[in-house]
């Protein structure tokens, strides 16, 4: 019984530590691959797929170990391990099927098959995601967001472009759920702080500092 709860604990912390260790390297050191204007996943996407077929094999030995030496907990956790690495390395595989440029008046974000092309004038709406960015295109016909991974690439462009119309108004909502920041504008600046990308909007990071000074003070 020991053996068997000690084997459940250490299965999610070892899948923690990989999933932690990969998130921590490729923000430190994470770049994409140019190919002139066009971005593309970088080299270090690449590395981390080898590396994990690398511990995939490891772990599919552990578990011909296991079923060699009769050990059930060296084939539950290897074989849960290597399971949980392959979903991972489908994942990285689907998601680096992609390409995206950007100039001052739109981007281009090739998806696998598909193309969108969006000029910045025409976004309505922005949302926050995971790695990612939604935005929102009136001229799409299906009205679904479109998700531009920050991670993969650089959008420096379009972030900057979005942090302008932020503060312009443009994505002004009256909705209850932004009733404390109706322009959005804490929250453009927070998204960006919070995903490495502050250093695009300094100038708005001091204005949003100096107004809430001169809110306390009063």
């Amino acid at each position: 019984m020991v053996d068997s709860t000690i084997t459940f604990i250490m299965i999610p912390i070892i899948g923690a530590m990989i999933i932690f260790g990969a998130g921590f390297i490729r923000n430190k050191f994470y770049k994409p691959k140019y190919e002139g204007k066009v971005q593309k996943p970088g080299k270090l996407e690449g590395c981390i797929l080898k590396l994990l077929i690398l511990v995939e094999l490891i772990l599919v030995g552990l578990v011909a170990v296991g079923v060699f030496a009769r050990e059930p907990d060296i084939i539950t956790i290897s074989g849960v391990l290597a399971l949980f690495i392959l979903v991972i390395m489908m994942i990285l595989k689907y998601a680096t099927d992609t390409s995206y440029q950007e100039n001052n008046e739109y981007f281009i974000l090739k998806i696998r098959k598909k193309e969108y092309q969006v000029f910045y004038e025409n976004i309505i709406d922005w949302r926050p995601a995971f790695k990612e960015i939604a935005l929102l295109d009136p001229s799409r016909l299906d009205g679904k967001y479109i998700n531009v991974n920050i991670k993969l690439f650089k959008p420096e462009i379009l972030l900057r472009k979005l942090s302008d119309m932020t503060f312009d108004g443009k994505f002004y909502n009256p909705d209850e759920m932004y009733k404390e920041d109706p322009y959005r504008k804490n929250q453009i600046v927070n998204y960006l702080v919070n995903n490495y990308y502050g250093y695009l909007i300094e100038d708005y990071k001091k204005r949003m500092e100096n107004t809430f000074d001169n809110e306390r003070k009063n």
